[in-house]
């Protein structure tokens, strides 16, 4: 009897710390999705940016 509720303890606890580790598995996760989305946003403003100057480029030179 005493093995039985030794062997649940057990089981609860490792159940309990792989839930654990799941939800920081997940966070440390996210973190390399954030650097790609952040630097998608900085390229596409740049892209935004080089554009708006080439415009205003060709607006200069046209006659």
């Amino acid at each position: 009897m005493f093995k039985l509720l030794l062997l649940c303890a057990l089981c609860v606890t490792t159940l309990t710390a792989c839930e654990k580790q799941k939800q920081a598995s997940a966070e440390v996760g996210a973190i390399p999705k954030q650097i790609l989305d952040k630097a998608t946003k900085e390229i596409n403003k740049a892209s935004e940016l080089e554009a708006e100057r080439l415009k205003a480029a060709e607006a200069e030179s046209a006659p």
